[in-house]
């Protein structure tokens, strides 16, 4: 297990998405890092106490997918408080999305194939992220 050292933004991605990006990737097993800390649960929020604590890059188990990035986070507290969205894009140009809706913190996974599958920046908001 390594660290794939990140920095970009911290807060709430409300006009825009937030950004975080990574000159040498996550590589499969890496932990993310950003601005100096493995605990992203200050830094990586949304609306309504929606964050994320950490973020890792495995190897998928399952016949179909190759990776997986897996998101240890909550989305937003309360009724009608939509998700927290987030987006990783590998070192091909390919981005992956993924959305927070419950509450509980737990493990969030996307999963993908990728020819170059280290993700070199991801970004997260209270909006969908439609435009990279």
């Amino acid at each position: 297990m390594g660290i794939a050292v990140f920095n970009g933004d911290c807060g709430e991605g409300k006009d825009s998405p937030k950004t975080a990006t990574s000159s040498s990737g996550m590589q499969v097993g890496d932990d993310v890092q950003l601005n100096g800390n493995t605990d992203l649960s200050t830094c990586v929020v949304g609306n309504d106490d929606s964050k994320i604590y950490g973020i890792r890059l495995r190897g998928a188990t399952g016949p179909i997918y190759d990776y997986e990035v897996e998101v240890d986070g909550e989305g937003p507290h309360g009724p009608f408080t939509g998700s927290l969205y987030t987006a990783f894009k590998d070192q091909t140009g390919d981005i992956y999305h993924l959305k927070l809706t419950s509450s509980n913190r737990e493990a969030h996974t996307v999963s993908y194939n990728s020819d170059k599958p280290a993700i070199v920046e991801f970004k997260w908001s209270n909006y969908s992220i439609d435009d990279w």
